[in-house]
This record gives structure tokens, C-alpha cells and sequence, in this order.
């Protein structure tokens, strides 16, 4: 191995003796790695191409995150644990990864340069609800029916052509998709996967936190006492009965190497693998995307914005063309700094334009929100990061034809000797600083065989189910405010005592306030005698509860033909088939309330103690089922598959 003592630094104080594991970057991944394998013996060396460590995680000199900024999801996230044993300060500011501070915190100004009153917020939200839940209801039949992938842009498309809103109602519907995808995301939604952009992706507690000091402190902490080479190129990685790095400057040799470089310097190719990387490994790298996030940061003297505002949301012109919020770092750092967050093709466009045409752009946003009196910034600062060539971008996302399944594919070692890390190989959660943490200790348990260095993710929910979950609650509370107390009381009256078609009662263990949850979503609707109101083997979308009247229930002959009342849930099973398993149809005048299978399901996540009746009904008949036919058949058995059911 060639070296230059000049690259060393970080409070190395050991013998240069050849390194038996090669990191190559000096990001958060790299770091957390090197410093568990450092910390079990082995000799480690770190290169990076930078003149600086931490990558992606770049704090500058006024104290600001140029690139990742946020704890997310503080309560069990690991990070959480690391920066309180290191007792580094920071600050709880809530909200999560897409709306930073929390949705009902912020500060929405419209075109009229007006904040925003709580009704005219909720009626954004609630319009952007409606179009998220038609999207996903769409992508979990598609992801069941086995289609074809398409792209998220292509089906935002038809919802909003299909849902004929006014101009200004898409534009608040835009507004919302724009903080969800481009700011949170970091890509166009014509780059992402319909069916897959977030299936999988796991969140840890509510609430996001900012280290007050920035994230380098962090960094610093992980890297102290590390052998780090910086100005150290990667060029070429080769592997076979050992392992050489090469670098514009030297050339490096250990028994193990691991990658940390970001996807978007793996897919531009800029460092050579000899042997070439596997075609899997290739395939997966053209499945994902690479977003980006940019920022604009306006320093002043002074803070003359409302102090204590942690997040103003920006609606005043085209959200297409400008930032969807403005985050006040008065309120969590104490210093007198506005940031812009500019993500996808709104953020690689900043990156060519002059200084002069950010200020001007920037200068617009703050007059608007702050008045025509605000002052302009004493300087500006403003990051590139696709044009970074240690980066190309910001943090992974899945692609048109992509899952996370991609991110497992690119995790996987090579010959035991070529091993991956960093937030693009965490099928978990990716795009995170945690994310990356999470896979350098991964890699390190795998390189060194101790188990005890990491473990995967336990406590985590789904980070669709969550947002689901948020929007039909939200969907409840709105409906609550438009239904007649009234009706609402009989709607729960019916619920509270109907039961399936078996007689299972689903819904005896809600309380009050949850029953009212589930009984404000219901649409009613009217049936004639003779009229069908669902047929066996037809798509199922929905249960349905008799309020009045009678229908005749066909079980296809394998239960008599009934004929059942007011009370009757029909359809609650059949979600899990996505077809109907009973044909039902009008004796009288019935008026019955519908559901739509994806809410529901959504109801059953929130409130599993009804779920849990469901299967449990489910296994009873199965057991009586196998006591009828008795045992003189041996039935087959049939392996359920992922796609078997969305459920």
C-alpha cells in the first residue's frame, strides 16, 4: 500500500500496519462501520474523496445542514440513542419527514399573501386526501393483480383528470403532492414507481428532532480516533484473492473492502469494478432512482419573521415552480437563518442558475410570505448536489419498475470479500441518515461475524400504513362535521349491533369514539327489490351493512340460501380474496351503508382487535369445514404468496 501521511487524520494514533478491512467513504455508513470493526480489532483504514468527512451530511460553518438535516422519527430511532450517550444538544421539532413540523404547525400562505385560516388549511388537506387514497387504493390492486408498472406521474394523471378539479383546487392538491414527493422524495413523481415508491418503507416514532450544533457533530464524534485518508479519488475497485482501491493518488490493499458510495455515483459508473459488478446488482442500480434535495439558506442580522415559527408553507405562486415551505433555524438553532428546500427537477434547475437569479427568486418567496418590506439576505448559500461528482444527488428512491427489493440486491456481498453499505442498501427505510447508520453496522456484524452489532428494525410501523391511518382519521373527522348528529347515532346503532353473515359481531369490542369513527365514513346507498347488490366472483371494493330492510344471501351452495335484515355486515372477508364470496340481493327496499375495501383496511391497522375477530371467524370455519369432510380426504395445500392478497 502508498500512502501520504498528509491524508491522515482524526486522532489516529496507531501503528500503520496493512489494513485488513478498506472503507471506502467517509459518510455516516462508512463511519458507524469503521468505528464497530475498529472497536472489535481490526486494523481499518477509511478513504475519502472529499477534503471533508461526512458526505451527504454536510454542516457548514454558520452552523447549517446543507445536506441531511433531521433526526426522523426521534422515538426509537437508533440515532436518538447515539447523540444522547454522546450528550450532543438538540431539539424536538415534531412533524415528520414530509411535513416538516407538522402539518397543523404550519404557517400556510395562499395567493392573497395571507396566512391561511385552519378551514381553508384543512380544505388543502383534504382535498390531496382524496386523491392519495385513490392513488393507493389503485396501487394496492395493482400490486395484487400482478400488473405492469407504470409511473407514479402516469396515474396522479388520470386521478386528476377523473376527480375534474378547478385550478385552484389543484393547485392545492399539488402543493401537498409537491411536499410528499419532490420535497421529501426528492424526485418527479414521472421518475418514481406507482406501485412500489414507498411499499415497505418503515418509520420509526413521530416527531423529528435537529441537532443544534448540526449533524457534523456527529460525524466528528464517530470519526475521532479512526486512520481516515481524505483527497483519496476512488477510481477502481478490483477483487479476487485479495482486494486493491485504487485512487487518483495511491493504491491501497486489504483482504476485505466495503463500499459506502451513494447510488448515484454507483449508477453514473465513475468507479470502475474488476470484476464488473454482477448483472443483478446492475439491474438493480437501473431500477432505482436517485433524488435531490437542494437548499437555499438566506443569512441576515436579525430575525424579523415571527420568532417562535418553525415552518412556513409557501403557496403564493405555481408550486410547481416554487418551494412548497420556508424552515425558520431562529426557532431551532437561534440563528437568524431562513432555508429553502428545493427538491427533483425544481432543485437540479436551481443549480444552474447565477447567483444573482437565486437571490432575486429566494428574495421573492421571503417578500411574499414576510412582506414587500423584508430585507434582502446578507449572503446567500445554496448546495448542487447533482452535480456533486462524490454524490450526483441526494438519497435513493425506487424507480419505474423498482422495489425494495432492489436495495437487498445491491446489500448483498460479493465473494466475502466485497461487502455494501449506506441508506441505498437499507430495505428497511432508505434516504435517512439513520438509514445509512443502520447499514454500516449491518456490514460490520457481517464482515466481523458478531451479531451483536446490529439487529434489524423491530419497532417500526409502515410508513404508508401511518399516513393511511393519519388520512382516514382526518377523513372521519371531516365527515363527522357534515353528517347530522343524528343519523351519525344510527349509523352507530346499527354498527354496534350487526354482525357478518356467520353472526360474528366485528365490531362489539369498539368504544364509542371508535365506532363513530368507523360509522361517519359510510356512504349510504338504496336498493330496490330484485336489485343485486353484490354477486359472487365479481371484484370486491367494499362491505356493506344493511340499516333497512331484507336481502337473500347465496353462499354457492355450500350454505343454504338465507334471507337476513337490518343489522347484516355483508363483504367484510372478502378483502382478502379481492372478489365477492357470496351473491346478495334485495327482498325489500333495503337502504345499506358501503365502505370501500381500502378504508376499511385502513380501519382494521388502527383498530387490529376486529381484525383479529375476522381470522379467528376465518379459522372456525375452516376447523368445522375439515370436521364435515372428516378425515377420509386429504385436502392439498396451497402456499399463499405475497400477492395472493394485499392484505
Amino acid at each position: 500500500m502508498t500512502d501520504s501521511n498528509d491524508h491522515l487524520s482524526y486522532g489516529f494514533s496507531g501503528s500503520f500496519s496493512p489494513p485488513r478491512v478498506l472503507v471506502v467513504g467517509a459518510g455516516i455508513a462508512g463511519l458507524s462501520a469503521a468505528r464497530a470493526l475498529q472497536d472489535r480489532g481490526y486494523t481499518v483504514v477509511v478513504l475519502e474523496a472529499r477534503d471533508r468527512l461526512g458526505g451527504r451530511i454536510w454542516t457548514d460553518d454558520d452552523g447549517v445542514d446543507l445536506g441531511a438535516h433531521w433526526i426522523h422519527g426521534t422515538e426509537g430511532n437508533p440515532l436518538t440513542e447515539v447523540v444522547e450517550n454522546l450528550e450532543l444538544p438538540f431539539s424536538y421539532v415534531g412533524g415528520d419527514s414530509a411535513y416538516t413540523g407538522g402539518f397543523d404547525s404550519l404557517n400556510l400562505f395562499g395567493s392573497d399573501r395571507c396566512a391561511a385560516s385552519a378551514a381553508v388549511k384543512g380544505r388543502t388537506l383534504e382535498l390531496a386526501d382524496g386523491i392519495l387514497h385513490e392513488l393507493e387504493k389503485r396501487a394496492e390492486l395493482a400490486r395484487r393483480r400482478d400488473e405492469p408498472d407504470t409511473s407514479l406521474q402516469e396515474a396522479l394523471d388520470g386521478i386528476l383528470t377523473d376527480t375534474c378539479l378547478s385550478g385552484e383546487e389543484e393547485q392545492a392538491v399539488r402543493y401537498h403532492l409537491n411536499i410528499i414527493l419532490r420535497e421529501d422524495v426528492a424526485e418527479d413523481p414521472g421518475r418514481l414507481s406507482f406501485k412500489y415508491w414507498e411499499d415497505g418503507y418503515r418509520v420509526y416514532g413521530y416527531g423529528d428532532s435537529v441537532l443544534r450544533g448540526g449533524y457534523r457533530a456527529l460525524v466528528d464524534a464517530l470519526a475521532a480516533g479512526l486512520r481516515i485518508e481524505t483527497g483519496q479519488i476512488v477510481t477502481r475497485i478490483e477483487y479476487g484473492a485479495a482486494v486493491r482501491v485504487v485512487t487518483e493518488q495511491a493504491t491501497f490493499e486489504a483482504e476485505k473492502v466495503l463500499v459506502t458510495l451513494p447510488v448515484g455515483v454507483l449508477k453514473a459508473g465513475s468507479v470502475v469494478f474488476d470484476p464488473a459488478l454482477p448483472a443483478a446488482k446492475r439491474t438493480a442500480l437501473d431500477h432505482l432512482g436517485f433524488g435531490t434535495l437542494n437548499k437555499i439558506a438566506l443569512h441576515y442580522d436579525t430575525c424579523f419573521w415571527p420568532a417562535e415559527q418553525y415552518v412556513f408553507g409557501y403557496l403564493c405562486r405555481d408550486t410547481e415552480k416554487y418551494p412548497t415551505v420556508v424552515i425558520n433555524l431562529w426557532k431551532s438553532h437561534g440563528k437568524p437563518i431562513l432555508v429553502m428546500l428545493l427538491g427533483a427537477s425544481l432543485g437540479r434547475a436551481m443549480e444552474s442558475w447565477s447567483d444573482q437569479a437565486v437571490a432575486e427568486y429566494a428574495g421573492t418567496v421571503v417578500r411574499d410570505i414576510f412582506g414587500p418590506d423584508a430585507p434582502a439576505a446578507e449572503h446567500i448559500s445554496r448546495t448542487a448536489w447533482s452535480a456533486d461528482p462524490f454524490a450526483r444527488g441526494s438519497y435513493t428512491c425506487i424507480g419505474v419498475h423498482g422495489s425494495s427489493k432492489d436495495l437487498d440486491i445491491l446489500a448483498e456481498p460479493i465473494d466475502d470479500r466485497v461487502y455494501f453499505a449506506g441508506e441505498g442498501t437499507n430495505s428497511y427505510h432508505w434516504g435517512c441518515v439513520h438509514s445509512a447508520y443502520e447499514s454500516g453496522l449491518r456490514e460490520a456484524a457481517r464482515i466481523s461475524g458478531d451479531g451483536s452489532i446490529y439487529a434489524p428494525p423491530a419497532t417500526e410501523t409502515s410508513r404508508r400504513q401511518r399516513r393511511d391511518i393519519d388520512r382516514m382519521k382526518r377523513f372521519a373527522r371531516m365527515r363527522m362535521n357534515h353528517i347530522d348528529p343524528r343519523e351519525l347515532q344510527r349509523r352507530m346503532a346499527v354498527l354496534s349491533a350487526s354482525a357478518d353473515t356467520f353472526g360474528v359481531q366485528l365490531f362489539r369490542s369498539l368504544v364509542a369514539a371508535d365506532l363513530e369513527t368507523l360509522a361517519s365514513m359510510f356512504d349510504e346507498i338504496r336498493y330496490s327489490p330484485g336489485d343485486l347488490v353484490c354477486k359472487e366472483d365479481d371484484c370486491a371494493n367494499g362491505i356493506f351493512v344493511v340499516a333497512e330492510g331484507a336481502v337473500e344471501v347465496d353462499f354457492g351452495g355450500i350454505y343454504e340460501r338465507t334471507t337476513m335484515s337490518a343489522g347484516t355486515v355483508l363483504g367484510s372477508h372478502d378483502l382478502f380474496f379481492d372478489a365477492r364470496t357470496t351473491t346478495a340481493s334485495a327482498v325489500t327496499a333495503v337502504r345499506a351503508y358501503y365502505l370501500d375495501h381500502y378504508r376499511y383496511k385502513t380501519f382494521l391497522y388502527a383498530f387490529p382487535d376486529v381484525m383479529m375477530l375476522m381470522i379467528a371467524d376465518l379459522v372456525t370455519r375452516w376447523e368445522n369445514l375439515e370436521e364435515a369432510i372428516g378425515q377420509s380426504t386429504s385436502l392439498p395445500v396451497r402456499r399463499i404468496l405475497p400477492n395472493d392478497s394485499g392484505f
